[in-house]
């Protein structure tokens, strides 16, 4: 009674109480909105849900300077709900706080969550409406068990200080329906006996519902579907199965049921379970339980003795003389029903143990319900259950919310609300989770409510006198602990008072007066002239500024809360120079004054102005001395016009400075006669003069105006007239004398000095053969006589033509004067040629060339017609040809071969030319050429010839195409079938006419370019000579001129397609690979993983063999012994480059490495190279961006010393930098200036390690090189050659000579110095015995060797043991290469400033190659066995086209049966060429006809 009438008393003054007296800073919680989970039971019993307390009071109205905090009016009432696995954003309540200030002065109310940092989101409150909604979705039901959830919102206002108010809010997680009853077990299985009476008990089923309330009840019933189901019947409400009727079926027989359980939610869940009931012997009897626990088991949760026997349960076997029994405690699948082994159970004999398995928690599980089993021998079982109920101890400590601090304002009365504190206790029932408050220090000025935890002053605070206030509150449980025995449960918080500021103090500026001197008046608008400020002892209060007097035209503007003051308007000096302004400082109640003096400095800004405007006339192409105009202008910013002006004139356009010149004193100069008259003059001239006051200074603040002189030119005749008729004019044959055309003409000069014009034959025309067949009356020119197109086709007439100036002037033009023709002649028969190369045998179908007849007649292609000889149906199913052009048609997928075409050419051009019919004959040629061709091939650019030129047979009958192949094939010293001139295409600029041309070459794989194109070089005279044809550049390279293609980086990308480009003449044309350059303004493009040298992709990075260390399996070094190079392809041209390498030098005077160059040429203003160098053991690089050479020197570093040594070269625009073993100080460090204006590396020539193959002399006497690269060739190893991170493969150079790839020769030697020389002898001499006895061995094994029985030379069975998998395919491995003639000689006819160094290696006859493309050509066959397998190769005549070895005859024309070429293979060839080549007198040298 007592407590409730406490309860009571504490309810009413809740009502009257100012509600929810709690607030905080809102600045000090910044961390996001976050709720913590509580248990339901911790205000369980007869507590009422109090929330946060009110204070019995009223006041009157306040003025707005008292800042009223924000206060939950409704807190105690708010009783929210939210249905468990309901989506995120689900409407749970709104809250509301209310606050009497104004809007704008603090009664503007936020929301937030109070929460401890890191504590997950599980509302979401909108700070504006005080809405909550779900952030997370809630589940009731094990194992989440979200029963409810507890909130803590804060409601805080915009005032100063800001107030808060804070309310904590249960909100109840209501169950729905949403889980299914599960039975206790996965399967029942139970046994009767034959002569149970009806109506006795048989099994029990049980299911759970983790749900709540009436979702959690379960009735139970068996399905009416089963076949069994009359003979049992079960009570819905315990799951009790009896038998329903006697047993009439024979022990063994098994009753299947299916039994449903469904609880009473809406809507209804339900599962269901098969049973199975086996029938025994009559006289098996069931085990019965003699002994169970009378009630429900009552435990504690604290309760501990895992030894202790919870209950014992006894049964009896009902098997006579048989006791043992096996008792289980079923475990079910939920946690009541045992799910985690709670309980265990130990057995002995006929009794049974339950004891406690795991800790209790009433806060989890409450109750417990056990199943035990019993089952005797016969396999029969009885079972029980036990009910375990768990008591709630106080085994829970007080937490207090997360609020953890409040204020109160000073001058406050006694017993105003502060705050309230929270503290909750997780027990499950009200005997143990009440909790009382209290103070720690009762000397603390406060007090607190013991049941509300609300806090009240006891005094009035002064904020000056302290600032804040630390009291520690105590909470305490209502029951004796479990955990402290004889005590209460105890929990303490400290919590932070704050004191808040009221504004009782006014404001003071910090100066009388401020001063801001030097404001400019051009100063931009918003610039900060100066900035006031006051103090104030309150902190509370928001000052604010003002400009109250003084601002004219309100020129300037105050932040009314930072005091700055900015420029608002434009100044102007000459308009005001000072201003005096008042400005206010006002607090909402106190106000104070200060005066700002602003000073405004004057500028130049006003631009000098002209006096006048400024034209003179004059006459062109006259020099005029002295000033031709005199121009004149002042500064408004000086006021005494007759002072120094200090005006700086000058011209604005810089093409005009050629012709004219203007001095400080205005005065306009000729420098050159101007000229009236196109295309370069103009009638008049506007030339802009600037004025600049000030001088003109750089730097300066000069101010500029601009005016205009116009120059009137007067013309003189000085140009001759010239014909407009630019077009050939046509005039067909056989027309009998008439007029032609008339001629029109112009001239640059004016009206007065122009037409009319008069027409004449020059005298360069007095040939009898233009003067006698053409005249010129007035303005119309004439022909004389009837004209044969097949005498001449066309005349170049030249035309005088005079003006009407003074004087009068001529000028003579040539008209181009066309014979039309017209079919006066019949045809005869023709013959062409057409050869096609087929890019990878993938040519769509592609016009090749037109049908070829001789006739006088070329304009007569309508009268004719083409039809397919002997008839349509016997044409060629590769080809097509246009019945009325002649236009051959190669189809898709023609194959490779020289294919003979007949057609039937029919004419007719009544009457002058009858119907008549002739043959024509057209051999095309068709190659495929390989990619691998394409992109390892060389090229050459020529200059003014066109591809028809270069296709066409000239004098001598053959073409230039020809000459360069047949040049080519001598060059490289192979056969005319291993070089393919596959691309010929005019490349037409605005200046020249470029034909670019693509070849390659190969032995046994493809040439490398650098190797074709240095080669190239060492003839290009001759070539020119024997070509009658100028080379512009050999390795096209569209990034040669800096600046042309791309402003900064540049690379070249060979563009590729299987479109072919088609060159057509009249008796041959050529179809070649559309296979160009392209600039490409980048010089770094990512490309896909080519993992070399037998190394596998893997990722994005390759795996490689070992000894391979670059990141695409590069081999990474490469030695030189003093007398060899290597070459590789130069690197782009980059607007920054970062090489890098490794040396390991044995010389201290060698080249490093040259890229440039390799002749001079004087078509193009390239000299750009670089090279590096040791000269006394230091390395120098030498570097030419194509305006000069920059030598760069390190002479600190010492590299030859037989130690690697990393040396780093930076290109970049203005600098070039070398650094040594990544010494960066700047004793170490190289840095220079490349030499102006080029600012890019530009090379095509190859990378030169090692040494080069030039006369750098000779090379740098043509150039004008300052610096000279050293000829003296490298000894060492070179190593990690990279540019902007791209790795040479060192180990492959395109091109080398007595090089050692992977510096094993260098290694060798490097480590023979400094070893003592007794134990190097030492070691030679057992190296040679061990070298004597191998030899020996190796002696003996040959003489006992079959082979000896053979003659060397013959070979043809040595493929016999190819019969394996793999044998007939490129994957066999045999190695030729031993068959190979050495060949090292210097190619031929080589220029000698090429060969001033050791040459290049030519190239070698390649059996290697030679036997490849017989075997691909077999490879291809239709007719060979289309197995792995090459067996049949081994003996004669097997039925196929290869026959032996011994034949080599695998080819199928006559040619193919010539092998003159295997006298070129060397010794071990004698007998194959005696046996099938010509005769020794016959032989050529070195001829090659390779199939």
């Amino acid at each position: 009674m007592w407590r409730e009438s406490r309860w009571a008393m504490l309810l009413l003054l809740g009502s009257l109480a100012l509600a929810s007296a709690q607030f905080n800073k809102a600045r000090e919680h910044t961390s996001h909105h976050v709720t913590r989970l509580r248990h339901s039971r911790h205000l369980q019993g007869n507590t009422p849900n109090i929330y946060t307390a009110s204070f019995a009071g009223t006041s009157p109205k306040l003025a707005v300077k008292d800042n009223h905090k924000p206060l939950f009016t409704e807190c105690l009432t708010y009783r929210p709900t939210v249905q468990e696995e309901q989506p995120q954003g689900t409407y749970v309540f709104t809250v509301h706080a209310e606050d009497r200030d104004p809007p704008e002065m603090g009664g503007t109310v936020t929301y937030k969550f109070v929460s401890t940092p890191g504590e997950k989101e599980r509302f979401h409150v909108d700070p504006e409406t005080g809405r909550i909604t779900t952030a997370d979705v809630f589940d009731r039901d094990e194992p989440s068990r979200e029963k409810e959830a507890y909130i803590t919102v804060r409601a805080s206002d915009n005032g100063q200080p800001q107030l808060d108010d804070a309310c904590t809010i249960k909100i109840v997680i209501e169950d729905i329906n949403d889980n299914q009853p599960v039975f206790d077990k996965v399967s029942y299985s139970e046994s009767v006996p034959q002569d149970l009476p009806s109506g006795r008990e048989v099994m029990r089923i049980s299911a759970t519902d983790i749900d709540d309330g009436n979702n959690s009840i379960v009735h139970y019933s068996l399905d009416t579907n089963s076949p069994d189901q009359a003979y049992f019947y079960i009570d819905p409400d315990n799951g009790v199965i009896f038998l329903n009727k006697t047993i009439d079926k024979v022990p063994g027989y098994k009753f299947k049921l299916s039994a449903i359980v469904k609880d009473m939610g809406e809507p209804p869940q339900q599962s269901s379970i098969t049973l199975d009931i086996q029938v025994v012997e009559s006289n098996k009897k069931s085990p019965s339980f003699i002994e169970v626990p009378d009630g429900p088991i009552r435990l504690k949760e604290n309760y501990a003795d895992f030894n202790a026997h919870i209950a014992t349960v006894r049964a009896v076997s009902n098997i006579p003389e048989e006791k043992k029994l096996l008792f289980e405690l079923v475990m079910g699948q939920t946690e009541q029903t045992n799910k985690w082994h709670t309980f265990v159970l130990e057995s002995e004999a006929d009794t049974a143990y339950i004891k406690l398995g795991n800790h209790l928690d009433f806060e989890k599980i409450t109750d417990y319900t056990l199943t035990v089993r019993v089952q005797n021998n016969y396999n029969l079982a009885a079972e029980t259950i036990i009910q375990i109920e768990v008591e709630d101890v106080n085994d829970n400590i007080p937490i207090f919310s997360e609020v953890r601090s409040g204020s109160v304002l000073e001058n406050e009365p006694p017993g105003t609300p502060v705050m309230q504190v929270r503290a909750f206790d997780a027990d499950g029932t009200s005997v143990n989770n009440q909790v009382t408050y209290e103070l720690a220090d009762p000397s603390d000025p406060f007090s607190i409510d013991s049941i509300t935890g609300n806090i009240t002053t006891l005094k009035e605070f002064d904020r000056e006198e302290q600032k804040y206030y630390n009291i520690k509150i105590i909470a305490t449980d209502n029951s004796e602990s479990a955990l402290i025995p004889g005590k209460h449960n105890t929990g303490q918080q400290v919590f932070r008072i704050e004191i808040a500021d009221k504004n009782d103090n006014p404001p003071h500026f910090t100066q009388d007066t401020y001063i801001a001197e030097s404001i400019a008046e051009n100063a931009n608008i918003n610039v900060l002239v100066t900035q006031v400020a006051t103090v104030d002892k309150d902190s509370a209060s928001n000052v604010s500024f003002s400009i109250v007097a003084g601002n004219t035209y309100d020129a300037f503007v105050i932040s009314p809360i930072t005091g700055e003051i900015r420029v608002n308007n434009k100044l102007d000096y000459e308009n005001i120079t000072s201003y005096s302004l008042d400005v206010r400082a006002f607090d909402g109640l106190y106000e104070d004054y200060a005066k700002v003096i602003i000073n405004i400095e004057n500028l130049n800004d006003n631009p000098p102005i002209f006096v006048a405007n400024y034209s003179k006339t004059i006459e062109e192409e006259k020099l005029y001395e002295g000033c031709m105009v005199k121009v004149e202008a002042y500064d408004p910013d000086i006021k005494d016009r007759n002072a120094p002006q200090n005006i700086h004139y000058s011209l604005v356009k810089h093409e005009q400075k050629e012709f004219l010149k203007i001095d400080d004193d205005g005065c306009l100069r000729l420098t050159k006669p101007l000229d009236r008259d196109p295309p370069t003059g103009y009638s008049t001239w506007q030339v802009l003069i600037v004025a600049a006051d000030q001088g003109g200074k750089l730097g300066s603040d000069s101010l500029r105006s601009t005016t205009e002189v116009i120059l009137q030119l007067t013309d003189i005749n000085d140009n001759a007239p010239f014909l407009t008729n630019t077009e050939p004019v046509i005039w067909y044959e056989n027309e009998p004398p008439g007029e032609v055309v008339t001629l029109t003409a112009k001239d640059y000069d004016s009206k007065e000095n122009g037409p009319p014009f008069t027409f004449a034959l020059n005298d360069s025309a007095s040939s009898l053969d233009i003067r006698s067949k053409f005249q010129i009356q007035g303005n119309k020119l004439w022909t004389l006589v009837s004209f044969d197109r097949e005498e001449r086709k066309e005349y170049r007439i030249p035309v005088a033509i005079t003006d009407s100036g003074t004087p009068r002037m001529t000028g003579v033009s040539i008209l181009h004067v066309v014979i039309g023709d017209k079919n006066d002649n019949p045809m005869a028969p023709g013959h062409s040629n057409i050869f096609v190369y087929n890019y990878r045998g993938e040519a769509p179908d592609t016009e090749i060339g037109r049908v070829y007849v001789l006739d006088p007649d070329d304009w007569d292609l309508p009268d004719k017609r083409f039809m397919w000889l002997p008839s349509y149906e016997q044409r060629s199913p590769y080809f097509d040809v246009h019945s009325n052009t002649g236009m051959i048609t190669m189809k898709t997928g023609t194959p490779n071969g020289t294919y003979m075409l007949k057609f039937n050419v029919t004419e007719q051009n009544e009457p002058i030319v009858p119907f008549h019919w002739v043959e024509a004959t057209v051999n095309v040629t068709i190659k495929e050429i390989p990619e691998e061709a394409v992109d390892k091939s060389g090229s050459i650019r020529f200059i003014n010839v066109t591809a028809e030129e270069f296709i066409v047979d000239e004098g001598d009958g053959t073409s230039k195409k020809d000459k360069l192949h047949h040049r080519l094939a001598k060059l490289y010293n192979t056969s005319l079938d291993n070089v393919d001139v596959f691309t010929v295409f005019n490349k037409p600029t605005v200046k020249d006419a470029f034909l670019d041309v693509r070849f390659s070459a190969h032995g046994s794989p493809y040439y490398p370019p650098e190797k074709l194109d240095s080669m190239v070089t060492t003839i290009q005279e001759e070539l020119e000579k024997e070509l009658n044809a100028r080379i512009y550049m050999i390795n096209i390279d569209e990034c040669m001129v800096e600046k042309v293609e791309c402003e900064d980086s540049c690379r070249n990308v060979l563009m590729k397609n299987n479109v072919p480009l088609s060159v057509y003449t009249n008796t041959s044309s050529f179809v070649g690979v559309s296979a160009r350059v392209e600039p490409e303004c980048t010089c770094e493009v990512e490309s896909r993983i080519v993992c070399l040298n037998g190394g596998t992709p893997f990722a994005d990075k390759c795996e490689c063999p070992e000894g391979l260390t670059g990141p695409r399996c590069e081999q990474t070094s490469i030695g030189f012994h003093g007398d060899g190079w290597a070459m590789y392809p130069p690197p782009p041209a980059c607007h920054e480059g970062h090489m890098t390498l490794t040396v390991t030098s044995h010389t201290s005077n060698s080249l490093v490495f040259y890229l440039g160059p390799l002749k001079y040429n004087p078509l193009l203003d390239v000299q750009d190279f670089l090279s590096l160098e040791l000269v006394d053991g230091f390395p120098i690089l030498l570097v030419n961006y194509g305006s000069g050479t920059t030598r760069l020197n390190n002479s600190v570093v010492h590299v030859a010393d037989g130690k690697p040594h990393l040396i780093e070269i930076v290109l970049m625009k203005s600098s070039i930098e070398m650094f040594v073993d990544r010494c960066k100080l700047s004793t170490c460090m190289s840095l220079a200036a490349p030499i102006a204006p080029r600012e890019i590396l530009n090379v095509n020539g190859p990378l030169q390690l090692g040494g080069a193959t030039i006369d750098f002399r000779h090379l740098a006497h043509q150039f004008g090189w300052q610096h000279i690269p050293t000829n003296q060739h490298f000894v060492g190893c070179i190593s990690n050659f990279t540019y902007n991170d791209y790795y040479y493969n060192l180990g492959e150079p395109s091109v080398h000579r007595k090089a050692d790839p992977g510096c094993q020769l260098s290694v060798s030697t490097a480590v023979t110095f400094g070893i003592d020389t007794n134990f190097l002898v030492a070691i030679l001499v057992c190296i040679a015995i061990l070298v004597i006895l191998l030899l020996a061995v190796v002696v003996h094994r040959r003489r006992a060797d079959a082979w000896a029985e053979k003659e060397l030379d013959d070979i043809r069975e040595n493929i016999i043991a190819y019969e394996d998998e793999g044998g007939g395919e490129g994957d066999a491995g045999y190695d030729l290469h031993v068959l190979r003639q050495m060949y090292d000689g210097p190619p031929p006819d080589q220029d000698g400033t090429f060969m001033h160094a050791p040459g290049v290696v030519g190239a070698a006859p390649d059996i290697s190659g030679f036997l490849d493309d017989k075997k691909s050509v077999l490879d291809r066959d239709p007719d060979i066995n289309p197995y792995d397998d090459v067996r049949h190769y081994a003996y004669e005549g097997d039925g196929n086209t290869s026959g032996s070895l011994s034949s080599l005859a695998s080819c199928t024309d006559d040619g193919d049966l010539k092998f003159n070429y295997l006298s070129t293979f060397g010794p071990r060839f004698r007998k194959l060429a005696d046996m099938y080549g010509e005769p020794e007198d016959d032989r050529a040298p070195h001829e090659e006809s390779w199939c």
